[in-house]
């Protein structure tokens, strides 16, 4: 049997839609210039401390009973939902509130009030105390009643008429089992499974996955009910299970000695916690069992991590360029350093742009950037001013391309505290989309077009520069696009605007898988009707290649950090090796 680790991630790990709802609709609030402020949330508004710790950064925080009348500008209802007289209560001390109740909690919530009115008694399978459970029982008066075990039944007596409801992430086995049990004592009972279906669905795979594997890891707070619950049905199984919070808490070397692990995750949980698990256990089970590919990994920090290894990806592209476009060979030189330069530079400063998010997505690499913040913006300033004074030698068209784009990338990463100064530009910036149009239009730019203006060709074509310009804006959205879905809820809670934010996950997968077929087409049919020189056949290559990358990452085998996006960015060099081997072959 190989030593080599195997990591299986649960489908349904992570945020569930009620939380991920109640969240949206508070960072809404906190980014919004119309809510007023301060936000507050009744009581936490997950049971995540990590997510908590970012909310409060934005000054988002916590309320509980007592406050006083205009103490509070926005309040969030969490997604526990809270009774009518808590409510009442609310719109005494806020001047504005956000219902972000679950709407599986507002249907037993409804359930409960009809029935209570109807003269039933009214039984919740669930966790006394708990937020949720308790602001159901609201809604049943002195009709309600709490039962957990089969003695709570037994305590109840004898009943006329009964109402049986769940809390929203209960035990699927124990709300069948408890309710068979209050059905025998009843005269007349109705009962509905309220559990959540994303509850349902989450439990049924984490047993199946429990019982795959050599050991689990369940990843969410201590505090967290459907966590803790999570981690208790996947103990039931007999197999081995680690409950964390955060990738510091994790038993590396006990979890090492097992061979095949599964990872789910409470509904509280974001996905950017269960990369930064899945990332320290892939890292620590390669320096122990492959350390020759641990120090490949080591020395793919330093280029991945300032962007040389992006800006030799750009020269690439340029490489390509001239190859596809029939070019001079000339200024070939002058580009690609043209490129590497002004493409190093313009991502190290939009990384500058979103610090907050890569700490959280990426804690290594928000680490990497504080602690060289100097170097770094001196390498950005450098490559720069190179990538400008490169154009000048190049003509003035391309002098001019590259001093617009370097004037425009400062300005579009200017921090928000100049604000009243750029206010147009902050407000251009918050466009979806904003980002990743920007992105592809230098790309395409700095390794097509420059090139196309540098040269001195008679009868020079449009139709093979406008194939080849969308060809590459493609690749540069699509490698935007996948690492915005990646750290998706990171920059959702820093508040940046991407089109994985605005769109979702579901949506911008749909385009993702979209963009390599739309390049293939285009290729082949540019080819064919001679737009492009043959060189085209080859670089079909390209899409194809970005097409397992999209396999890769939908079933979570795209690795993280460093390796990931060395595998993201290998498809740039790819398309410069295929140029260079179809000229040669």
């Amino acid at each position: 049997m190989s030593d080599r680790l195997e990591i299986v991630i649960a489908r349904h790990a992570g945020f569930c839609m009620g939380v991920r709802r109640a969240l949206n609709l508070c960072l809404d609030a906190a980014n919004s210039s119309t809510s007023p402020k301060p936000v507050s949330t009744l009581g936490p508004l997950i049971h995540n401390r990590q997510v908590l710790q970012t909310l409060k950064q934005k000054e988002v925080t916590a309320i509980g009973d007592g406050a006083a009348p205009g103490e509070v500008g926005t309040a969030v209802i969490r997604a526990h939902g809270i009774s009518p007289a808590k409510l009442n209560e609310t719109r005494r001390f806020s001047k504005k509130i956000i219902d972000a109740t679950c709407p599986h909690v507002r249907k037993v919530q409804e359930i409960v009030r009809k029935y209570s009115a109807r003269g039933y008694k009214c039984i919740i399978i669930g966790d006394p105390g708990h937020a949720e459970v308790e602001g159901v029982m609201s809604y049943a008066g002195e009709a309600g009643v709490v039962v957990t075990t089969p003695q709570d039944v037994a305590n109840m007596g004898p009943v006329g008429k009964a109402v049986v409801v769940a809390q929203t992430t209960q035990n699927k086995m124990l709300f069948q089992d408890l309710s068979s049990q209050i059905r025998a004592r009843c005269g007349e009972c109705k009962i509905f499974d309220t559990i959540c279906r994303a509850t349902q669905e989450r439990q049924e795979e984490a047993v199946q996955l429990a019982r795959q594997v050599d050991a689990m890891i369940v990843v969410g707070g201590y505090n967290s009910a459907n966590t803790c619950r999570l981690a208790q049905i996947c103990a039931d199984t007999g197999t081995p299970v680690f409950h964390v919070e955060n990738e510091d808490e994790l038993p590396v070397e006990k979890i090492l000695d097992f061979h095949r692990i599964g990872i789910t995750a409470g509904g509280s949980t974001p996905n950017w916690m269960i990369r930064r698990i899945t990332g320290k256990l892939r890292n620590s089970e390669e320096e122990r069992n492959r350390p020759l590919a641990s120090r490949f990994r080591r020395l793919l920090t330093v280029p991945i991590r300032t962007n040389a290894f992006l800006g030799g990806g750009a020269a690439c592209m340029t490489y390509a360029a001239f190859a596809l476009l029939g070019l001079p060979w000339g200024p070939l030189a002058l580009c690609m350093a043209l490129a590497f330069c002004f493409i190093v530079s313009q991502h190290l400063l939009h990384q500058y742009t979103k610090l907050k998010a890569m700490q959280l997505n990426e804690p290594e690499l928000g680490k990497f950037f504080e602690t060289h913040a100097r170097p770094l913006l001196l390498l950005a300033t450098a490559t720069a001013a190179l990538s400008i004074g490169l154009s000048l030698m190049l003509g003035t068209a391309p002098f001019i391309l590259i001093l617009l784009g370097t004037a425009g990338g400062l300005l579009y990463c200017m921090p928000k505290r100049f604000k009243p100064i750029f206010a147009g530009l902050d407000r251009g910036r918050q466009l979806t989309g904003s980002k990743e149009f920007f992105v592809a239009l230098a790309w395409a730019t700095t390794t097509v077009l420059v090139p196309f203006l540098s040269v001195d060709l008679p009868g020079k074509r449009i139709a093979p520069l406008a194939v080849f310009a969308l060809f590459v804006a493609l690749l540069a959205f699509y490698r935007t696009l996948l690492t915005d879905m990646r750290d998706v809820e990171g920059d959702q809670l820093v508040g940046r605007e991407t089109i994985a934010v605005a769109f979702g996950r579901r949506a911008s997968a749909r385009i993702l898988l979209l963009i390599a077929p739309i390049q293939f087409v285009l290729l082949l049919g540019s080819a064919l009707i001679g737009w492009i020189s043959g060189v085209g056949y080859v670089m079909l290559l390209v899409p194809c290649y970005y097409m397992l990358i999209n396999r890769l990452y939908l079933h979570n085998k795209l690795p993280g950090g460093e390796s990931g996006e060395a595998l993201t960015d290998a498809g740039f060099y790819l398309a410069g090796l295929l140029a260079l081997s179809a000229l040669v072959f």
